[in-house]
């Protein structure tokens, strides 16, 4: 009985190994290519107002977003956000989340990169810890800002319509 009981806790363990080693490699910096899906002008509209995503290419190694506001005849910028390559990773980050040491915007880290979308982590970062953009088709986007503010978790999920 004993030996079974080992034979299947070694299995479980060689399981979790190859799972693991299958997740973190899930981002090739090859992929980056497809985050070309992004480019354009992103809106969704709420009893608030538009809220706006504008994406465009700034180089082969850097995309830039910005989001704004837009009530009337009146935009407001919110904020902006980038999308680079970095050494052997790449990474995503938005001017107003900041790290409270050094004032530079928290970079998160993207684990996932598909031709759907990505997801992008950093556990140690204010809120939001996680970020996942997810493309339903060519004139869908979805933006979904998750994590803990202190005791509180939040979920903040745009549904943006490429115009």
């Amino acid at each position: 009985m004993e030996k079974k009981l080992s034979f299947r806790s070694s299995l479980l363990t060689i399981l979790c190994l190859c799972a693991c080693h299958i997740a973190s490699a899930q981002v090739n910096l090859a992929d980056f290519r497809f985050l070309d899906r992004m480019e354009g002008y992103w809106t969704m509209k709420t009893r608030l107002g538009i809220y706006a995503e504008k994406w465009k290419r700034v180089d082969d190694n850097t995309w830039k977003g910005r989001t704004m506001r837009i009530e009337g005849n009146d935009s407001t910028k919110l904020d902006d956000m980038f999308l680079f390559r970095d050494g052997g990773a790449i990474y995503f980050t938005i001017a107003a989340v900041k790290d409270k040491t050094t004032g530079e915007p928290v970079l998160f880290k993207l684990r996932v990169l598909k031709t759907v979308g990505f997801v992008a982590e950093n556990l140690q970062s204010p809120y939001p810890q996680k970020i996942i953009y997810r493309w339903k088709d060519e004139t869908h986007m979805d933006a979904h800002f998750e994590g803990k503010e202190e005791k509180t978790t939040r979920e903040i999920i745009m549904q943006y319509s490429k115009r």
